[in-house]
């Protein structure tokens, strides 16, 4: 099972396979929640699936999803990245 994942997100959707779809979930299918956390403390397996669903639904959705308060989020965070 991957630690990270190698999918780049990009502007549209992309279909996944099921190899992937192993890859990026857990081992046994199963959702959990820890200590707030989904699957497991560590955050690696949730970080994983975020990727891979964001993958599969393009990086255009994404934002079309988030509310605006959400998006003003977002863009101070890439305009901090961009400055450093």
């Amino acid at each position: 099972m991957l630690i990270k994942s190698n999918l780049v997100p990009v502007r549209e959707p992309k279909l996944l396979s099921t190899p992937i779809w192993d890859e990026h979930t857990s081992e046994e299918h199963k959702w959990e929640l820890w200590d707030g956390i989904p699957f497991f403390k560590d955050g690696v397996e949730r970080d994983r699936l975020s990727i891979c669903l964001i993958y599969s639904m393009g990086l255009e959705h994404l934002v079309e999803l988030l509310p605006k308060q959400s998006k003003n989020e977002l863009r101070r965070l890439l305009l901090n990245d961009s400055e450093k």
